[in-house]
């Protein structure tokens, strides 16, 4: 395994503590084990070597390495003989980065180690590295997973709070908006929709594999973990609700907006026909009187002109009585 591979290893003691792990202590095994501590390897699985490390070194089986490290994996939980893998979802924080474009986190679990991986940066990880330098790193293995995919999900819950603040927004916009300005605010409430689609689509699979990580588990060190999980299940389970509701809300304003440029252009329409009513009789007049044959009425009159403009006249203004009478004005 290349060196660039190993992002951090730790032998965690059950007190907190925590003493690092070379890389070149990796290139020939890991550290024996003990009752008082486990290992924790960390990696991005795009490493080169990292298969090969997993494979040779860590001792998994191939065809567990490639779930781990390989593109195209999806939340879900795998038993084995001597261990599990976890595969969990992240929003990505990443500096010039879409949250919704989530990072895909790998655990290896046995009763003594548990190596993650990933692709991308992510804060979780960032939060167990600040817990070690204090001298509070989960205690357990059950706590080190369940430490983790909680700030995952505390992550996740702080941009569903930054969706709904928009979709709050947009919800007060669509009160003010003027006519023929509905369009940027349809776009925004499309962008945060494709956002909340692209963030359940990977959230809902996690509940499951979340949920079967709990009550399929052989065996926890303490209860309280199980408690834990569980609390960790419904939780996601209402963030899941929570993006449900944002995009019926985001739907509900959308056609609130179509309904807004729908009326407008009603409207349009309704004076276009009433205008051309109005215009209807004086246009078949005109159009009567200027017919270029013999016999036109009054052609050498001199009040002809007069007379025509009164007679039109008085044609408008009973079309505008009657339209009134029929209330279409």
């Amino acid at each position: 395994m290349h060196k660039s591979a190993l992002i951090n290893a730790f032998q965690i003691n059950q007190d907190g503590s925590a003493k690092p792990i070379e890389w070149s202590t990796l290139q020939d095994g890991l550290p024996a084990p003990s009752e008082t501590s486990y290992v924790w390897v960390h990696l991005d699985w795009m490493g080169e070597g990292v298969r090969n490390w997993l494979i040779n070194i860590a001792g998994i089986d191939p065809t567990i390495a490639d779930t781990l490290a390989t593109r195209g994996t999806r939340p879900g939980v795998f038993f084995y003989d001597p261990g599990y893998s976890l595969n969990l979802r992240g929003v990505n924080l990443n500096a010039e980065n879409d949250p919704a474009d989530m990072i895909s986190v790998r655990f290896w679990v046995t009763s003594n180690m548990v190596i993650t991986l990933r692709n991308q940066s992510l804060k979780a990880f960032d939060d167990i590295r600040s817990a070690i330098a204090q001298n509070s790193a989960p205690r357990s293995i059950d706590d080190f997973v369940l430490t983790v995919a909680e700030r995952l999900i505390h992550r996740l819950e702080n941009v569903v709070r930054g969706i709904e603040a928009d979709v709050e927004t947009i919800e007060e916009d669509q009160e003010t908006v003027a006519e023929g300005k509905t369009l940027a605010l349809r776009r925004r409430g499309s962008d945060i929709r494709n956002s909340v689609s692209r963030l359940r689509r990977h959230l809902a699979p996690q509940r499951d594999a979340l949920s079967n990580y709990v009550e399929q588990k052989p065996a926890w060190s303490d209860k309280r973990f199980k408690r834990r999980g569980r609390a960790l299940t419904d939780k996601t389970i209402r963030l899941i609700e929570e993006f449900d509701s944002l995009r019926e809300r985001i739907q509900i304003v959308n056609e609130n907006l179509m309904a807004i440029e729908t009326e407008q252009m009603n409207r349009t329409m309704y004076w276009l026909t009433v205008i051309a009513g109005l215009f209807l009789p004086i246009s078949f007049v005109t159009g009567l009187l200027g017919i270029n044959v013999g016999g036109i009425p009054a052609a050498d009159n001199p009040y002809g002109f007069v007379t025509v403009a009164v007679i039109l006249t008085a044609i408008t203004a009973f079309e505008i009585w009657l339209f009134k009478k029929m209330r279409l004005i």
